[in-house]
């Protein structure tokens, strides 16, 4: 049975971004189940940071965007109704089973390509182009439900002692940080779930 890993996301920090696409491969080369937590941003709880710190964090995303080979610089900060408009969706685009697709989408469109996410026609291009009806999405926004995972899933994370995303649970271990992947990778092999040397894998 796949083991599962927690992963919390915020479409409002550059480092969930920067993480999205090593995080969601993690299932192809790992026995995992990779457990979608969105959460909302700090500064949608009660956490802003200081002017010097925002200044610091898209300077080094942008460092990190290079070596990584991903685009970044033209953002469009998607704080507050942008933030609720992609969280709510991602939940319907998990049953849907286009989640990745999507974060990876929308985050993208926040972080490098300037758009503007609390808008509808934008918004609606992302989510069709990744086949999710725009109707069906509308209703999202508006899901109580999915709102509700969403503080459920920001509750976990503060009982858990984190705050900052994205975030990685392991067997009770956290990693924080889009630098920490490696490290969590690690522990994924030390536990012998590498798909490439698993005896299931090798015999098929």
């Amino acid at each position: 049975m796949s083991e599962p890993v927690e992963f919390f996301f915020s479409f409002r920090s550059p480092y969930s971004y920067l993480a999205g696409p090593r995080a969601f491969a993690l299932p192809q080369r790992y026995d995992i189940d990779l457990v979608w937590r969105a959460v909302r941003p700090m500064a949608m709880r009660g956490q802003p940071l200081p002017r010097s710190k925002q200044f610091y964090i898209l300077r080094d995303a942008a460092r990190e965007a290079d070596r990584l080979g991903l685009p970044f610089g033209r953002i469009y900060d998607p704080l507050g109704e942008g933030v609720w408009r992609c969280l709510t969706i991602a939940e319907l685009a998990k049953e849907r089973g286009c989640l990745a697709p999507f974060v990876l989408a929308a985050s993208r469109a926040s972080w490098a390509e300037g758009i503007d996410v609390r808008l509808d026609a934008p918004l609606r291009a992302i989510c069709e182009n990744v086949g999710l009806r725009w109707d069906d999405c509308r209703a999202a926004m508006a899901n109580a439900d999915y709102r509700q995972r969403i503080e459920d899933n920001t509750a976990r994370l503060a009982e858990l002692g984190q705050w900052g995303v994205p975030t990685f649970l392991f067997r009770g271990e956290a990693y924080w940080g889009q630098d920490r992947i490696a490290d969590l990778e690690a522990a994924l092999r030390r536990a012998g779930l590498d798909t490439a040397r698993s005896p299931r894998r090798n015999a098929a």
